[in-house]
């Protein structure tokens, strides 16, 4: 006899996995969701350090702005008729008509009239020679 083909199954066929297919969605889905959660992490962290940036770009800005502001003051100040008299009369030693201009000198003392302190005589000659002329006797 000719054996029935709707026999039963052989131990040798394995039966799929109906949870194989389940569980291979649920890992790729984690994975997924991994990825985009670190990538929103890096996003985020990036957005923080570029908000720190801002910042300090800001208050460099701020500083500047009010370095130009000192320095426009300063330019403004010294274009003023009262401080270019000043500078006229202080740097510049001009004087007005009718004025005189007088500059103290600082006193000078010429070289010959300089004193030499009590007990030491100024000694016109170098220690060899002194030396070299008491020992070979010259005089």
């Amino acid at each position: 006899m000719i054996p029935a083909m709707d026999s039963p199954q052989t131990p040798s066929t394995k039966k799929p996995d109906p949870f194989r297919h389940d569980r291979l969605l649920i890992a790729a889905g984690i994975l997924v969701f991994l990825l985009v959660f670190g990538e929103l992490w890096r996003r985020i962290s990036q957005a923080s350090d570029l908000r720190a940036l801002e910042h300090r770009i800001g208050a460099q800005v701020t500083q500047l702005a009010a370095e130009s502001n000192r320095v426009d003051t300063l330019i403004a100040n010294a274009q003023s008729d009262e401080a270019v008299a000043e500078w006229a009369r202080g740097d510049a030693k001009m004087v007005k008509p009718g004025e005189v201009l007088v500059q103290p000198l600082a006193a000078t003392v010429h070289p010959s009239l300089k004193e030499t302190p009590a007990g030491e005589t100024a000694n016109p000659l170098p220690n060899w020679r002194i030396w070299w002329e008491w020992l070979m006797g010259e005089d």
